[in-house]
C-alpha cells in the first residue's frame, strides 16, 4: 500500500536532516533545509534518463512515497525537477547529446530547476506569454522582459541553499523580427548565492498554507544565451498550437503526478485519535475506503499514461479524470477529519490544515483542474475522441456516468451555437467538472473491484459516491436515501472491528510527525515553544479605583 515498500525512504527518515522541527524558525532556516532535503530525495530516487521519459513505476513511486507528508515543500521541488525539468530537458536529450551531462546535474540535484511558464499578466493563457528570446548574428540568444506583466510567476529564483539555479524559460523565439512561436530555453539564475547578471528575483509573501517555497516573480533584462540554451528547433513549426502544446507536454504528466500526492496526504489524516463516535469514524472510514480505492485507480492511470499506442489526448484525459476525482476525495476527507480535532487541527505543526491547503492548491498546479474539467467534457461531448469505456457498466457508477453524460448531450441538442456560446457557457459549463468527476468514479471503482481490494471498503466507496450525488440516484434510478445509509451502515460496522489492522496496512505512521499524536511528541513540541516568566506585580487596588471614579466623575 505504500511507495515506499519500493523506494525505501524509511532510511532517509533516520536522518537529522529529516527530522521534524517545532520551533519558529525564521522563513530562510527551514527554506534551506527543504532544498537539502529535496537533494537528498531526488538523489535517493536516482531516477534515470529513461525512468523519466517512459514513466516506469520507479518514476511514480516517486511522487507518492510517505516521505511526502515529512516536508511536502522538498516533495514539490523534487517533483519539478524530476518531471517537469527532467522530463522536458530528456526528450531533446534524445537527439541532443550535448544535454546529457547537464540532465545528470538535474536528476542528481546538483542544480535546482525551476519551470518558468506562465507571467503575471498570462496565468491560464500561457501561449500568449510576452517574454521574448530574439536570435543574434553569432547563433546567440537575447532573452528579456519587455513589460512587467511579462515577469515569470510564482517559480522560486533567488540563491538558496548554495545550491546554483538554472531554469526552464519558455520564451518567444523571435529571428529576424519574425515570431516562430514558443520555445524552452535554459537561463541560469544565480549561483546558490548570488544572482546572474540581468535577472531580477523578487520574492513573494508567503502563501497562507504553512512553509512553502520561496515563490518569486522573475524578470529578464537582455540576458545573453549561448547557442546550446534552446531546445527545440529555429525552423517555423507549421502548427503553432500543437508547436507549443509538445512543448509544454510535461505539464499534462504533472497534473496527473501531483495528484497522487492526495495519497500520502490521506493516510496521514487517518491515524488521529478521535474514533469513539459514529460521527468521528465516518469521515475517517470513507477517506479509508477512498485512499484503498484510489491506490489500484492510480496504478491503472499510471499505466494508461506509459501505453505510447494510447492517443496522447486519452492519456492526458485520463489524468485528468483522476485529477478531479482526487482533489475531490482529499478536499472532502481532509476537510472532515480536520474539522473533529478541534483545536489541535488548526496548528501548522499538525499538519492536517498544511495539507488540506495544498490539496486545493494543487487545484491549479500543473493545469487548473477546473479549466481542464471544462475542456475535457466538451471535447468528450462533442466526440473528438473518447475515454476507456465502463468495463461493469451495471454497477451503480457507471449509470450514474453514462446518465449524466447523456442528459448533457440531450441539453446540447438545444444550443444552437454549439460550445461556444453564451447559452453553452451558462448551461452545460457548470456541469462539467460533475461530469469529469462521474467518469472518476467509475474508473476508480473497476480499477479497485479488478485489484481485488477488501470487499467492505469498496462497498462503503460505492455508497459514498452514491451519497454524493443522491438527487441523481433517487431521481433515474429510484433508489431511496435509507437504502444507501444502510448500506453504509453496514460496510463501516464490518470495517470497525478491523480498522487499527487496516489502518497499519498504510504502513504511513513512521512518517507521521504530528505532535498531538503521542505525549512524547506534544512534550517536545511544548518544549520548544518560547515560554514567559518573571516576577512583575500588578496593582488591583487603590490606583484602579481612583481611576474609576474619576472616570464616573466626567460622565
Amino acid at each position: 500500500m505504500a511507495a515506499s515498500d519500493n523506494l525505501s525512504t524509511l532510511s532517509l527518515i533516520s536522518k537529522g536532516l529529516f527530522q521534524r522541527q517545532y520551533d519558529a524558525s525564521a522563513r530562510t532556516e527551514p527554506l534551506e533545509l527543504s532544498y537539502r532535503r529535496a537533494r537528498e530525495m531526488t538523489r535517493h530516487y536516482a531516477l534515470t534518463m529513461d525512468d523519466v521519459l517512459s514513466l516506469t513505476p520507479k518514476f511514480w513511486n516517486a511522487h507518492w512515497d510517505g516521505i511526502i507528508v515529512r516536508d511536502i515543500t522538498a516533495q514539490i521541488l523534487t517533483s519539478i525537477q524530476l518531471n517537469l525539468v527532467g522530463g522536458t530537458v530528456a526528450r531533446y536529450a534524445v537527439e541532443r547529446p550535448d544535454l546529457r551531462e547537464f540532465l545528470e546535474k538535474v536528476l542528481n540535484y546538483d542544480v535546482s530547476t525551476p519551470f518558468m511558464l506562465n507571467e503575471v499578466d498570462h496565468g491560464c493563457d500561457a501561449k500568449n506569454l510576452e517574454t521574448t528570446a530574439t536570435l543574434q548574428l553569432d547563433g546567440s540568444f537575447i532573452i528579456h522582459s519587455p513589460t512587467p506583466g511579462a515577469a515569470k510567476f510564482m517559480p522560486p529564483s533567488m540563491p538558496v541553499a548554495g545550491i546554483p539555479r538554472v531554469a526552464v524559460v519558455f520564451a518567444r523565439l523571435v529571428v529576424d523580427s519574425e515570431d516562430r512561436g514558443i520555445r524552452p530555453f535554459l537561463v541560469p539564475l544565480n549561483d546558490g548565492y548570488e544572482m546572474c547578471t540581468g535577472v531580477t528575483s523578487t520574492l513573494l509573501p508567503p502563501v497562507s498554507i504553512g512553509r512553502v517555497l520561496d515563490h518569486a516573480i522573475t524578470s529578464f533584462d537582455q540576458v545573453h544565451l549561448p547557442q546550446t540554451a534552446m531546445l527545440g528547433k529555429l525552423e517555423m513549426p507549421a502548427d503553432m498550437r500543437e508547436n507549443f502544446l509538445s512543448a509544454i507536454g510535461r505539464v499534462g504528466y504533472g497534473s496527473l503526478a501531483l495528484s497522487l500526492w492526495t495519497i500520502p496526504f490521506m493516510q496521514y489524516g487517518e491515524p488521529t485519535p478521535i474514533i469513539s463516535f459514529r460521527t468521528q469514524q465516518v469521515p475517517i472510514l470513507h477517506a479509508l475506503a477512498q485512499v484503498n480505492v484510489m491506490v489500484p485507480y492510480m496504478n491503472w492511470a499510471t499505466t494508461q499514461f506509459r501505453d505510447t499506442s494510447v492517443d496522447f489526448r486519452v492519456r492526458h484525459g485520463v489524468g485528468a479524470i483522476l485529477k478531479a476525482t482526487f482533489m475531490q476525495h482529499g478536499q472532502g476527507s481532509i476537510a472532515g477529519i480536520l474539522e473533529r480535532c478541534g483545536a489541535q487541527g488548526v496548528f501548522i505543526h499538525n499538519q492536517l490544515v498544511e495539507l488540506e491547503a495544498l490539496t486545493r492548491a494543487n487545484g491549479i498546479a500543473e493545469g487548473d483542474a477546473l479549466v481542464l474539467c471544462i475542456r475535457l467534457a466538451t471535447e468528450l461531448l462533442i466526440g473528438r475522441y473518447a475515454v476507456p469505456e465502463a468495463t461493469k457498466p451495471e454497477c451503480l457508477l457507471a449509470q450514474h456516468e453514462l446518465g449524466y453524460i447523456q442528459e448533457l448531450k440531450t441539453a446540447m441538442k438545444g444550443i444552437k451555437d454549439t460550445h461556444r456560446s453564451d447559452e453553452y457557457n451558462s448551461l452545460l459549463i457548470p456541469r462539467c467538472r460533475p461530469m469529469i468527476i462521474a467518469i472518476g468514479h467509475r474508473m476508480a471503482y473497476e480499477a479497485a473491484l479488478r485489484a481485488g481490494i477488501d470487499d467492505d471498503l469498496l462497498a462503503l466507496y460505492e455508497a459514498g459516491m452514491v451519497l454524493s450525488d443522491m438527487s441523481w440516484y433517487s431521481e433515474n434510478l429510484g433508489l431511496k436515501r435509507s437504502t444507501v445509509y444502510d448500506k453504509e451502515r453496514r460496510a463501516m460496522d464490518r470495517i470497525l472491528p478491523r480498522l487499527d489492522q487496516l489502518l497499519d496496512g498504510l504502513r504511513i505512521g513512521p512518517y507521521c510527525t504530528a505532535p498531538f499524536q503521542t505525549a512524547e511528541r506534544w512534550g517536545a513540541f511544548v518544549a520548544a515553544a518560547p515560554s514567559f516568566m518573571g516576577e512583575g506585580i500588578v496593582d488591583m487596588g487603590e490606583k484602579i479605583e481612583n481611576r474609576e471614579t474619576e472616570s464616573y466623575a466626567k460622565l
